[in-house]
């Protein structure tokens, strides 16, 4: 079966699953800037790797696009994967059936540009005085403005066994 990684990554967490990923399936792993919709045709498994911001993949738009035929979708983003509301993803994207797997990553503070630092730190100080904050609001207040990563392997795993199971003989 003809598998093909595309991911679309900010500061890094993206594409370092696109780069587990790709190495566990025997696949390629392509950015999406270089990414072509022959590209994607050629394949007959395409997973597609983005960024969450506001609960939105970032590229997935893109991807779709493009028509994959049979597409498996993974989002990386900074909250802990015990408190972010998947459910909510996929709806927000409307993703449908499309097998989709959140995947926690981190935050490289000092590689965004100033008007997302901005944001972010504003945000920070938004969810820090709000009283009775959710798991995820109580997690911003935190976590906004500092660097950290809890990206791991462990993470890719529900995806793999998805996408072997899929190509599995019948």
């Amino acid at each position: 079966m003809k598998r093909l990684v595309v991911y679309q990554s900010g500061t890094g967490f993206t594409r370092q699953y696109a780069m587990w990923i790709a190495d566990a399936l025997s696949c390629r792993a392509v950015d999406l800037k270089q990414t072509t919709e022959n590209m994607i045709r050629e394949h007959e498994q395409v997973i597609f790797g983005g960024w969450i911001m506001g609960n939105m993949i970032r590229g997935l738009d893109k991807i779709n696009k493009m028509n994959p035929g049979h597409l498996y979708v993974f989002a990386v983003g900074s909250t802990p994967d015990d408190i972010v509301d998947t459910v909510e993803i996929k709806e927000l994207n409307h993703l449908g059936d499309t097998p989709f797997f959140y995947m926690p990553g981190g935050f490289r503070f000092e590689q965004l540009n100033f008007m997302t630092r901005r944001m972010l730190k504003i945000l920070k100080r938004s969810a820090a005085k709000k009283e009775n904050k959710n798991p995820q609001e109580q997690y911003m207040a935190n976590a906004l403005g500092t660097s950290f990563d809890h990206s791991d392997k462990k993470y890719t795993e529900p995806l793999l066994a998805c996408c072997l199971k899929d190509s599995s003989p019948v």
